[in-house]
């Protein structure tokens, strides 16, 4: 796996060239989801829902707020499920066909 670069270089990189920070965050991103053993098809998911909503910021602090925001509508969906096994069958839809065969 591509070794994390100390915070000081990640904040130069920022500053100075922002196109490999992007590049160096692809890249980990890729990684990360390569070798993940399970629910590849969530994490794509998730990681392209969060480049499309990066891709309208207009500046990093944006991105930091639209980022966390993300990170803490999913952890308090992780905690829903945790604290109440049942969360999900509640909250789950019913499917009605569009048309009858």
């Amino acid at each position: 796996m591509t070794p994390l670069p100390d915070f000081d270089t990640l904040r130069w990189m920022a500053d100075n060239e922002p196109e490999k920070l992007e590049t160096l965050r692809s890249r980990l991103t890729r990684e990360a989801i390569d070798n993940s053993e399970g629910n590849k098809a969530q994490l794509e998911s998730l990681v392209f829902n969060l480049e499309q909503q990066l891709a309208r910021c207009s500046n990093p602090y944006h991105r930091c707020v639209v980022a966390m925001s993300m990170m803490r509508s999913k952890l308090s969906t992780l905690q829903s499920v945790i604290n109440e096994p049942d969360f999900l069958e509640r909250s789950s839809a019913e499917v009605i066909p569009l048309f009858k065969a």
